[in-house]
């Protein structure tokens, strides 16, 4: 007995069906994790950004404080790259690393100024709370991503 119209177009359409439901439940899958490996990429590429800056600014900072103290010339042409450096923390740093990158500068400062032997303040503390700083906010930037948020 020869098979029924309906006996073919059954079978068809429940497989093509299934076969739809199974293509778009994989299509969300997948964009779902696309779009949380972008996530992570980004914060990913926002740890390295501020590690390069943070890392620039401390070698500045340095380079400045011993260019000063070997008895190079004092001059605020000295401190203009350390001041960029400063400037690209406040757009991209929290609260902490501002703060702590501005008592850096403002030793730079006072080590440049005219009439004056030496810095007035502690480098050495200016520089460890600076890093205390931008080690925390970048602990801070990973728990985040281990949470799961952005």
């Amino acid at each position: 007995m020869p098979a029924s119209f309906a006996e073919i177009i059954v079978p068809v359409a429940a497989s093509l069906g299934g076969a739809l439901v199974a293509g778009w439940v994989s299509y969300i899958a997948g964009r779902g994790v696309r779009l949380h490996e972008w996530k992570l990429l980004l914060v990913r590429e926002r740890i390295l950004e501020r590690q390069r800056l943070y890392a620039k600014f401390i070698a500045e900072a340095d380079r400045n404080l011993l260019t000063v103290a070997t008895g190079g010339t004092k001059s605020i042409d000295n401190i203009m790259p350390l001041f960029a450096l400063q400037a690209e923390i406040w757009l991209l740093s929290g609260q902490s690393v501002q703060y702590a990158a501005k008592q850096i500068c403002d030793l730079a400062l006072s080590a440049n100024a005219a009439g004056k032997d030496r810095a007035e303040g502690d480098a050495f503390a200016a520089k460890t709370a600076f890093i205390e700083a931008a080690r925390a906010e970048l602990a801070a930037l990973e728990a985040r991503v281990r949470k799961g948020g952005p």
